[in-house]
């Protein structure tokens, strides 16, 4: 008896140790289509891209489409921590970020959460 008395007061222990640490909020996963100068080294870019504010995972979905425009597009994911409850000011927050970096010229969002996203039946461009 007093073995199980006492395998239930660890797991009670685990598990709100557990909660104190877990997150109050989940990551948001969105895809985004980045127009970059094609002379910028792409590794260098995501790399930028994983260490701005609030990104935890950068990835690529898909091969670079270079374009005769010298413009190279990117397909890729970001999972962040969104700062607001407000979904369009985080994704507009994250795109502004993204665009910021050097040879970044256009930032698109395509999903959120695997779902198409949209801000007045237009799609989301920065």
């Amino acid at each position: 008896m007093n073995e199980i008395v006492l395998r239930e007061f660890i797991i009670e222990s685990l598990l709100r140790e557990y909660e104190e640490t877990r997150l109050d909020k989940s990551l948001t996963n969105v895809t985004l289509r980045v127009s970059i100068d094609s002379e910028t080294h792409i590794p260098d870019t995501m790399t930028r891209i994983r260490v701005l504010p609030t990104v935890a995972v950068v990835g690529q979905t898909s091969p670079i489409n270079r374009t005769e425009s010298n413009i190279a597009k990117l397909e890729c994911y970001v999972k962040f921590l969104p700062n607001t409850s407000e979904v369009y000011r985080n994704l507009l927050n994250l795109a502004k970020l993204i665009r910021s970096l050097p040879g970044v010229k256009m930032v698109k969002i395509l999903t959120l959460d695997n779902k198409v996203v949209s801000y007045k039946n237009k799609p989301i461009v920065v």
